[in-house]
């Protein structure tokens, strides 16, 4: 932990996290600076220096960079020739919170396996809070005074780029596929900023990984950790899934028909959070109640109505090709898919070559809605339509011969949004005008 008190510390970002990194470096003796790229950003107490960085900058004993902020930066490319230490939230957090982390990442399901664990924990009687890229900063709850037996941290990649001492006492892998290429120069650099969550564990700790994804699986090799790897297809657990059945040491708990959520990879979802929970203490009726009682979240597969026998799913979260894939398998019958938005840098091509058959057309529509067409029609899928925007996809879907339409744009929201979750609400919106 590095000795804050009379250092300079610069801010990289002023929103949540970095308004709560800078009141507790602050607490802790620190002269903070702040800088955003929105010069009209004010926070009493702050230092601003956007408009005059470049005076400061070789005072700056520290850097705390937001999420937002990509390498490629102004202020990081000077700072990073100076030298100067970079960090990211979620690694001051750790420095200051007092109790074990479990933390989470993956390309999808995170936000998912966050709240299934925090759930489940707190069932068992823990005193948990879900943080991190889930929404809630590390250094809020330090502020907040909050104790706590577990921290349940969600860590994207680029929060784990930049950690230095952060050590997960469990260690969560999800799944692997490529993202963020509009960030990274390549999937490589993506999975060597995913695979920080678990150098600094030990031979005490334990990391949960993907046994069908082989990625994953290299992570819980090369870690010290004790590995625990979770499959949906084979018995490699304590809890695993057989006949459609979960099962607890050959002893069934329950049948899948009593889990609420759709698609194997929510099934993946349980397994993870539910063997956790029997490493801390859950019993069976723990884990029956989290298998029958956990609802999907908003934005995630989310069945919104009915009409004409059309049945909607909104899917916003859907943010990549990976996850838009899931979202089509876990459909039953006939496809309309919407696709869609800010893009990411993937390859649209390869999706379209493997495409589900059950797709029976596709809308697209969004910032990147060209590129995703031509990609459509290159690969000789056929019945796809560009259109100006998610109401006119909506309206063409409406008039194939369908049983679901399915809205997993598979990019970004920044287009025309200002996150997922605004997405997916004007998505809701529609089909509820429609539905009236």
């Amino acid at each position: 932990m590095m000795e804050v008190n009379n250092k300079n510390i610069l801010i990289m970002g002023v929103k949540a996290s970095g308004i709560s990194v800078g009141f507790l470096l602050k607490e802790k003796g620190a002269n903070i600076f702040c800088y955003d790229d929105n010069p009209s950003i004010f926070v009493e107490n702050f230092n601003n220096i956007t408009e005059s960085w470049e005076s400061y900058i070789e005072k700056i004993d520290l850097i705390v960079i937001s999420p937002a902020i990509p390498n490629e930066h102004k202020v990081i490319v000077r700072a990073k020739s100076l030298n100067i230490k970079i960090v990211s939230e979620i690694e001051v957090g750790s420095w200051y919170i007092n109790c074990p982390i479990i933390a989470v990442t993956g390309t999808n399901g995170k936000t998912t396996a966050v709240t299934m664990i925090t759930k489940l924990l707190s069932s068992l009687g823990y005193k948990v809070k879900a943080m991190g890229n889930i929404g809630y900063p590390i250094t809020q709850v330090v502020i907040d005074g909050q104790d706590l037996d577990y921290a349940i941290v969600e860590t994207s990649s680029f929060q784990l780029e930049y950690i230095d001492e952060f050590k997960p006492f469990i260690a969560v892998v999800m799944n692997l596929a490529p993202d963020h290429l509009d960030r990274y120069d390549n999937y490589l650099q993506y999975i060597n900023a995913k695979a920080n969550i678990y150098k600094n564990q030990t031979s005490s700790d334990y990391i949960y990984t993907n046994k069908d994804d082989s990625v994953c699986h290299k992570f819980g090799l090369a870690s010290d950790a004790k590995q625990i790897e979770i499959s949906v297809h084979s018995k490699s657990t304590t809890i695993y899934i057989k006949d459609h059945y979960f099962m607890y040491d050959d002893i069934s708990l329950c049948h899948i028909k009593n889990c609420k959520l759709k698609g194997d990879h929510n099934k993946f979802n349980l397994l993870v959070a539910l063997n956790i929970g029997v490493l801390l203490g859950a019993k069976r009726e723990h884990l029956i109640n989290l298998i029958k009682s956990y609802n999907v979240l908003p934005n995630r597969i989310e069945y919104v109505s009915t009409l004409n026998n059309i049945n909607f799913y909104n899917d916003s979260k859907g943010t990549n090709i990976h996850a838009c894939t899931n979202a089509i398998q876990s459909m039953e019958g006939s496809v309309g898919l919407i696709m869609g938005g800010s893009d990411k840098k993937e390859d649209f091509c390869e999706f379209f070559e493997n495409i589900d058959g059950k797709v029976k057309a596709v809308a697209v529509c969004g910032g990147n809605g060209e590129k995703i067409y031509q990609s459509a029609l290159k690969m000789g899928f056929c019945n796809v339509k560009l259109v100006d925007n998610l109401k006119n996809a909506i309206d063409y879907l409406n008039e194939q011969p369908i049983r679901n339409i399915l809205f997993s744009p598979g990019c970004a929201s920044f287009d025309s949004y200002r996150n997922y979750a605004e997405r997916g609400d004007a998505f809701k919106k529609i089909i509820y005008e429609i539905t009236i």
